[in-house]
C-alpha cells in the first residue's frame, strides 16, 4: 500500500471514521513523504481533530511546525493541483490562519514566530514574481489587517526587496481591505 493511500485508510470515510489510535511514529514517518500529495493527506489528517486526537502519543508542536513549514513551502514552490495537496494560494491562506493562531497562544515560543518570519523572508527573496505576489496577496496583506503583527514585520523595511513586499502588503489594510483571515477568536 502507498503512503498516501494508507494515510487516506486512516482517516476512512466521513460517515463513520475511525476511532482508533493512530501511532505517532507513523505520522513522523507520512510527514517526511517525498509525495506532495501524500504530505496533503497528512496535513487534511492533522487539520481534522477527530482525526488529530487519535495520535497516540500526540505530536509535538515541535514536530508540526516542521511539517507545515515543509509543506508550505512545497506548495508555494510547486503550486500543486491535486486531490489532497494545496494550491499556492491555499497554502498562503492557511499559512495566515497558522501564524495568527501561534500569535494569539502566549504559550507558543516566540522564536517559531520569528522562524516563520524569516521563512516567509527567504522564500520571498529567492521566489519568482508569481510566488511573491501570492506572498503579498495570500499571505502578507492578510497578517498585516492586524496592526500588531504588521508592527512585528517593521524590520523588513531595512531591506531594498522586504520593504517592496511590506509595503504592498500594508495597502490592503490601511484601504479598508478586511478579511476573516488570521483574525483572533475571541
Amino acid at each position: 500500500m502507498s503512503e498516501l493511500n494508507e494515510i487516506v485508510a486512516a482517516m476512512g470515510d466521513s460517515e463513520s471514521p475511525p476511532t482508533t489510535p493512530i501511532p505517532r511514529e507513523k505520522v513522523l514517518r507520512w510527514m517526511q513523504s517525498d509525495d506532495i500529495e501524500a504530505l496533503g493527506a497528512v496535513y487534511a489528517l492533522m487539520a481534522d481533530q477527530r482525526h488529530h486526537q487519535r495520535v497516540d502519543p500526540p505530536v509535538l508542536l515541535s514536530d508540526s511546525h516542521l511539517f507545515l513549514m515543509r509543506y508550505y513551502e512545497r506548495c508555494f514552490l510547486e503550486n500543486p493541483d491535486g486531490r489532497w495537496s494545496s494550491s499556492r494560494y491555499e497554502a498562503g491562506w492557511d499559512v495566515v490562519n497558522w501564524f495568527a493562531s501561534l500569535w494569539d497562544d502566549r504559550d507558543v515560543p516566540r522564536e517559531l514566530l520569528h522562524e516563520l518570519k524569516q521563512w516567509l523572508a527567504k522564500l520571498y527573496k529567492n521566489g519568482d514574481e508569481a510566488l511573491r505576489t501570492c506572498l503579498v496577496t495570500a499571505t502578507l496583506e492578510h497578517l498585516f489587517e492586524r496592526r500588531e503583527i504588521a508592527k512585528y514585520f517593521e524590520d523588513w523595511k531595512k531591506d531594498l526587496l522586504l520593504k517592496q513586499a511590506y509595503e504592498d502588503a500594508l495597502l490592503w489594510p490601511e484601504k479598508g481591505g478586511d478579511s476573516p483571515l488570521g483574525k483572533p477568536t475571541t
